[in-house]
């Protein structure tokens, strides 16, 4: 009995003791009741012996609305993460005593980074701390990594991306500290911080539990990768907006007059351009801007008009690994409004890019005294075996080979210039140079389809005569013709037997893949060479050179063309046919790869009589790295009966590498 009385006093006493306690820390500052919006986190500074007040008139206050000073925000920073005052001889400042307790925090919190001085010689401990310096005080003292949140968007009107303090005031923000003012709009970066915000702010940097509600994150600053293109506005005082909503006015950021340009980032279905704006994200209406160029120029009138060939992609700059803003269907009208390169300048709805030129081809308009063919040609590419092919020998025109990519480039007729060979200009704004280097003086410029005279070749170099004008030209962006004799005589080629040594490649029954290129590139290097053509081989035996080393291998010989011969194979035995590739990315002599590629490949659908499955592009190694006109040749489908039959066949071997031959010579003689 007397057991449980005492235990029941016990009980009580401790009780008593909480509500004490509770009561006590109700009553710390006559200025703070409990129903404060900074009341849990001031009583959490004390408790850590952080802040300790004012007494008043027999009353402890905390002066919550007033401002607090540097000198006091040293000392809480510096007590709140821990650190010790540090202790000097001499004062770093004038303003500041030494040997006071003021001095030692002062001095801790500026060897740590966390303050900078005021004003020369000065600390400004008196000088009420802005919100500005509060944002990076407290990213440094409780290592915010501010950095990483440097592209992230604020929702702050006031604070642009390139103000010093950004990467500061977006660390505070993104972890739960401040949310700004109290529209969520503003953060008022040079306005004084009071006692109870500070209080608030370093509680809650010190103890997550005290944060706010994380924002979202991810949302960046606009990146300059991303854009699509620029606009430039049409009319004075154009709102710029944090949203699409034109029926209120608290989301215009800005206003800009007639000639304003912003860099273009998305078109919306609802009539606004995302654009970006003082470097974040914000939104005009599209009746007001008008779309511009690459060069920064409104579109002028189209120069002419050409059809997409397949479904092609609109680029924002003149580089296939620039961003894609647009796709032309196949066989869509394109208008032109310049030529730059290998690119054309088009727009789809108004927003310019660019196009290829090699997926292009001409709209040829018939005069009207010509009488329209009653059959137009077929450039199909068949991606299916429809059936069998038409035998080639009973069409209308067995010399013309069929073009399954785009119609050949007219060729420009050859006149007899005064050498044997001469060379035909592959690209546009070739550089004659005074000296066989691609950094001597440009002697000027010619155009795709000029014809120089050669007069010798070394290494890389052709040395040309054009117009009376003596000079050199790299021998990659020429076509080489001989005048007289085989079309291939001089010409170095490079055939690469695809696979070998511990890499087979495909394989069905009595086909494997390595064996059949390597009989094949044999036999082409023997006909190539008995025309008077130097050939280089990058496997004579069951070797395995890795695919940079081919890429390399064509490089290092000087090489003129580069073809890859290999075998295909599929999961459906269906699958039958010849396809030859040539590179998707961009290329200076795409359209030299695509004539090589469609030369070869109708030479075999033709003597081989195999299902056309057409030229198409793929990267893949060995001719993407490849300046040089490059193709690789899919001769047939191991995997499929009919096609496996011929690939083992001594006969069918021979017809392909003369197909291959043929295709070469056919290439060299236009």
């Amino acid at each position: 009995m007397y057991l449980k009385k005492f235990s029941l006093l016990l009980v009580v006493v401790i009780m008593s003791m909480f509500s004490i306690h509770n009561v006590y820390a109700s009553q710390r500052f006559a200025d703070v009741p409990s129903s404060h919006g900074a009341y849990e986190e001031i009583n959490y500074l004390v408790d850590l012996g952080v802040i300790k007040g004012y007494t008043e008139k027999d009353k402890t206050i905390f002066k919550p609305n007033a401002f607090v000073t540097r000198g006091q925000a040293a000392k809480m920073v510096i007590e709140s993460t821990n650190n010790k005052p540090l202790i000097v001889s001499k004062s770093s400042f004038s303003d500041v005593q030494v040997g006071t307790e003021l001095s030692g925090y002062v001095e801790s919190a500026i060897k740590l980074g966390y303050f900078e001085e005021y004003s020369s010689g000065k600390f400004g401990p008196n000088v009420p701390l802005t919100r500005n310096e509060m944002s990076k005080i407290l990213s440094k003292a409780f290592q915010l990594n501010e950095d990483q949140y440097s592209k992230l968007a604020l929702p702050f009107t006031d604070v642009k991306p390139n103000d010093p303090y950004y990467k500061y005031i977006a660390a505070i923000y993104y972890n739960g500290i401040t949310k700004g003012d109290t529209t969520g709009t503003k953060y008022n970066a040079n306005e004084a911080v009071k006692r109870s915000q500070f209080a608030s702010f370093i509680t809650r940097a010190n103890n997550e539990k005290y944060r706010l509600d994380l924002p979202v994150q991810g949302v960046t600053v606009p990146d300059s990768k991303d854009a699509i293109g620029q606009v430039s506005a049409i009319t004075n005082n154009l709102n710029v907006r944090s949203s699409t909503d034109s029926s209120q006015s608290t989301n215009i950021i800005g206003k800009v007059n007639t000639g304003t340009k912003f860099t273009l980032y998305e078109i919306l279905s609802n009539g606004w351009l995302k654009v970006a704006y003082e470097g974040r994200y914000a939104y005009v209406s599209k009746e007001y801007v008008q779309y511009l160029e690459e060069s920064g120029h409104v579109l002028g009138a189209a120069d002419k008009q050409v059809k997409s060939f397949g479904e092609i992609s609109l680029y924002k700059t003149r580089d296939v690994s620039s961003k894609v803003i647009g796709t032309f269907a196949e066989d869509a009208t394109i208008n032109v409004y310049g030529t730059n390169g290998n690119w054309y300048l088009t727009e789809i709805d108004g927003l310019p890019g660019y196009v290829r030129i090699s997926q292009t081809t001409e709209i040829v308009v018939t005069p009207p005294d010509e009488e329209e063919p009653t059959t137009p040609p077929d450039n199909t590419v068949e991606e299916e075996n429809p059936g069998e092919p038409e035998n080639p020998s009973e069409s209308e025109n067995p010399g013309e080979p069929e073009n399954p990519g785009e119609e050949t480039p007219e060729q420009p007729e050859i006149p007899q210039l005064n050498t044997k060979t001469i060379g035909s200009v592959t690209v546009n704004g070739l550089h004659i140079r005074a000296q066989a280097s691609g950094s001597s003086d440009s002697l000027g410029k010619i155009d795709r389809g000029t014809l120089v005279e050669v007069h010798s070749i070394s290494e890389n170099w052709a040395k040309i005569t054009y117009n009376g004008i003596d000079g050199y030209i790299h021998k990659t962006y020429l076509r080489l013709i001989n005048q007289t004799g085989s079309a291939v005589a001089g010409r170095i080629i490079i055939i690469d037997a695809g696979h070998g040594g511990k890499d087979g490649g495909t394989s069905s029954g009595n086909a494997v893949e390595k064996a059949i290129t390597l009989k094949v590139s044999t036999l082409v290097k023997e006909k190539l060479e008995e025309a008077g053509a130097v050939v280089k081989m990058t496997r004579t035996g069951d070797t395995y050179p890795t695919l940079p080393e081919r890429v390399s291998f064509a490089k290092e010989n000087y090489g003129e063309m580069f073809v890859s011969v290999h075998v295909n194979s599929a999961t459906n035995t269906s699958a039958k046919g010849t396809e030859t590739y040539y590179s998707v990315s961009n290329n200076e002599n795409e359209k030299e790869d695509l004539a090589l590629a469609t030369a070869i490949n109708n030479q075999i659908v033709k003597n081989a009589h195999m299902n056309n499955r057409g030229v198409k592009r793929a990267d893949y190694v060995v001719i993407k790295g490849q300046i040089m006109p490059a193709v690789l040749v899919e001769l047939g489908f191991a995997t499929n009966a009919e096609d496996r039959n011929k690939l083992t066949d001594s006969k069918y071997i021979d017809i392909y590498a003369q197909s291959i031959y043929d295709g070469i010579v056919e290439y060299y003689s236009k």
